[in-house]
């Protein structure tokens, strides 16, 4: 392979990787992955499932998950992924339930890390597995948003926006009128109503550039 090919591959690997974090459809399959991991170490296997978030978090998989790397999220079964994890060969099981509490948690965590673009370490650090599944009932029952909300309230979630507005002791009616952001749009990024990482590229710069920041401080 010459070296351009090379480039080029890696340009479209890079490409399609940050497509998929953005993909909701990814965004179900990584949930139904991670559910199935928590699923098959703590249901199937009786792990404490503080000790397997924690394998979860030691191992390379976690930050596959975070950046929506699709050789092992799309690539791998969850026996594969628990492998990976345990550091041990691959082993064939039947899963015995189809949705538990722990299935939930690791379902829940998955689409908060995207949601809230935290990492799972910030995430569990302040609000553990074994605390999160406490609210299996009875936010199972309810839109994920709620399980979201939760979260955020758990980990002391606070939008940077809001942070970065203070800091420069502008008004949000001022901060739209030097960004061209309607001021709906700031209120909701700050509410937490809408999540802004999940803006869209020139929203970002334009924040960014009124506020003497980075994007990356926007959505840290």
């Amino acid at each position: 392979m010459t070296p351009a090919c090379g480039a080029g591959n890696f340009l479209l690997s890079a490409a399609i990787t940050e497509g998929l974090q953005n993909d909701t459809l990814y965004v179900d399959i990584e949930r139904e992955k991670l559910g199935g991991l928590f699923q098959l170490a703590v249901m199937e296997l009786n792990m404490d499932i503080d000790e397997f978030a924690q394998k979860f978090l030691s191992s390379k998989m976690a930050r596959a998950f975070e950046i929506a790397n699709p050789i092992y999220v799309l690539g791998k079964s969850e026996e594969e992924l628990f492998s990976i994890i345990m550091q041990q060969k691959p082993q064939v099981r039947k899963l015995k339930y189809s949705y538990s509490p722990a299935y939930w948690v690791g379902w829940v965590l998955a689409y908060a890390q995207w949601y809230l673009n935290r990492t799972f370490e910030q995430i569990t650090d302040k609000f553990p597995c074994s605390k999160l599944i406490q609210y299996y009932f009875p936010y199972h029952e309810m839109d994920i948003s709620k399980s979201v909300e939760l979260i955020k309230q758990k980990i002391g979630y606070q939008c940077p926006l809001k942070e970065y507005r203070a800091k420069k002791n502008y008004t949000q009616e001022e901060l739209a009128l030097m960004s061209e952001v309607p001021v709906r749009d700031i209120r909701a990024y700050e509410q937490g109503k809408v999540e802004i990482s999940n803006a869209q590229g020139r929203t970002l710069y334009n924040l960014a550039k009124a506020l003497d920041c980075s994007i990356e401080d926007l959505i840290k």
